[in-house]
């Protein structure tokens, strides 16, 4: 593949998001969103450092499992690798049906704030889905050329877009004072204490910092990867988090009447707040709708790096029919196939609203738990293998084939980093299985914590099975004169030029 990519093409635009989960994050307040949006903001900083320097040492489609293979002891290298690859479809997979589904029903919501006779239905919302996917799918598979381009208008409007909502909302919005923005606390789920209900809040906040990764998986595209992609990460997660915090800010100064918007049945507490704040609904639609379209982008990007990541597992033959999936377009050097798979799997699973939005909801709550998993493996052997100092500086050879990369912390203050990334992974992964309310009853049930156990046990399983007679550890594609190539797995046999 030579897709030729700006320096930071295919980051995640998450502040958006700030807006399209206000509110619906009422568990701790609005306090409780405030310091958990800095906590979150600053623990996801700290992954991301950590990913860039696996990524600047390791830079490969394949991103956690192929950094998992090289980190891991040799006697399990091959079953944490293939689990890891395993999560991380799962991971992609439904962030792409989540964030498209997200757009879909944020359209279909403006449509109901303008007209107020119209009634909504699920069916409504897969269509609109479609139409997504359908659109995701020629940029991606044909139009694969343009992607730069776009990505850097995607960028700018998403910078003008942020002026756009932020101007309106603080210059027409009403005034709250300090005192209920950075002291006042809610807690609507019954928990203990307040503390214990901004925790289990965080999941809104958290889910918008998902996903700036998906720029690892495009490193085998990406000019001078190993120090151009964790720069990449670092800008986003820094620009979208300061981005973020300013939008989260205004919303809490001009919302009004928190507790009142927080206990509406809304889908979408923030268009109320729009049209509160401007005092004109077809402004609100208009805002509400240009939420949707970088949605829409963002599902983009999602699919983007996740085929990517399908077509580097199937590459070293780790699913069935490997053979046709790993293939690339001839005239755009694009992974069809994978691609056409995420988009087909988006498509099928938003079939399932047409029966209950709940349900879908359940099946796509394994988001957060399958990212803070692909991220807690490759870590942890991260930090064991600096710990044992395995990781040798650059030029000074290497007896295990770890060298750093460019782009890391030295000494104490990466190993701090990797122990702090390690541990707010474990407490957003562990509260991520909580109910929104204490004492829940099957209908607010969170149900994460069995699906994602269930797709878990059956991905070793599935490694038992089949996985291991057949997967052998990651290749790279590698360019060499004269067709010589160097092995890089222990599974030389499928290398390829």
């Amino acid at each position: 593949m030579g897709l030729p990519l700006t320096k930071y093409a295919l980051t995640q635009l998450s502040d958006d998001l700030i807006i399209i989960n206000f509110a619906k994050n009422h568990s701790g307040g609005p306090a409780g969103l405030v310091y958990g949006y800095i906590a979150v903001w600053l623990g996801f900083t700290s992954i991301f450092i950590a990913l860039g320097e696996l990524t600047s040492m390791i830079p490969s489609a394949g991103g956690q499992y192929h950094w998992t293979s090289m980190l891991a002891p040799k006697s399990s290298t091959r079953f944490f690798s293939h689990v890891t690859g395993s999560i991380c479809i799962i991971a992609w997979t439904a962030a792409s049906t989540s964030t498209v589904y997200t757009a879909a029903s944020i359209f279909q919501s403006t449509v109901a704030l303008n007209h107020p006779n119209y009634d909504p239905k699920g069916w409504h919302v897969t269509l609109i889905m479609w139409g997504i996917l359908l659109l995701c799918s020629l940029f991606s598979m044909w139009l694969g050329m343009i992607l730069p381009i776009l990505e850097v208008l995607i960028g700018i409007t998403h910078v003008l877009g942020f002026f756009a909502f932020l101007i309106p909302v603080i210059y027409l919005g009403p005034r709250a004072d300090a005192r209920s923005v950075f002291v006042q606390t809610y807690n609507f789920g019954g928990w203990p204490d307040v503390t214990l209900a901004t925790f289990v809040g965080l999941k809104g906040t958290i889910a918008m910092f998902l996903g700036t990764d998906g720029v690892v998986h495009m490193a085998e595209e990406v000019a001078n990867s190993s120090l151009v992609v964790p720069q990449s990460m670092l800008f986003a997660i820094v620009i979208n988090g300061i981005l973020g915090f300013a939008m989260l800010i205004a919303f809490l100064f001009t919302a009004g009447d928190l507790s009142a918007i927080v206990k509406s049945q809304a889908t979408y507490p923030f268009m109320q707040i729009l049209e509160n704040s401007t005092r004109s609904k077809g402004a609100a639609v208009i805002l509400s709708s240009m939420m949707a379209v970088m949605s829409v982008f963002c599902g983009l990007g999602g699919i983007s790096s996740g085929s990517r990541m399908l077509w580097a597992f199937a590459r070293e033959r780790a699913i069935p029919g490997w053979q046709w999936i790993h293939k690339l377009d001839q005239r755009t050097a694009v992974p069809f196939h994978s691609t056409a798979i995420i988009i087909t799997a988006a498509g099928l699973i938003g079939l399932i609203n047409i029966g209950s939005s709940e349900v879908l909801n359940i099946v796509l709550s394994l988001t957060m738990e399958a990212f803070f998993f692909s991220y807690i493996i490759p870590l942890s052997f991260l930090l064991y293998r600096r710990l044992k100092g395995d990781i040798s500086e650059p030029g000074h050879g290497s007896k295990n084939g770890l060298i750093w990369g460019p782009f890391r912390l030295k000494g104490l203050f990466g190993i701090l980093n990797n122990i702090f990334a390690l541990v707010f992974a474990s407490v957003a992964a562990l509260f991520g299985f909580w109910p929104s309310q204490n004492h829940p009853h099957l209908s607010n049930m969170n149900w994460s914590s069995a699906i994602f156990g269930g797709t878990l046990i059956l991905a070793v399983i599935y490694y038992f099975g089949w996985g291991r007679k057949h997967y052998m550890g990651p290749v790279m594609e590698i360019q060499a004169p004269a067709q010589v190539l160097e092995p890089r797995s222990n599974a030389p046999d499928i290398y390829r030029d």
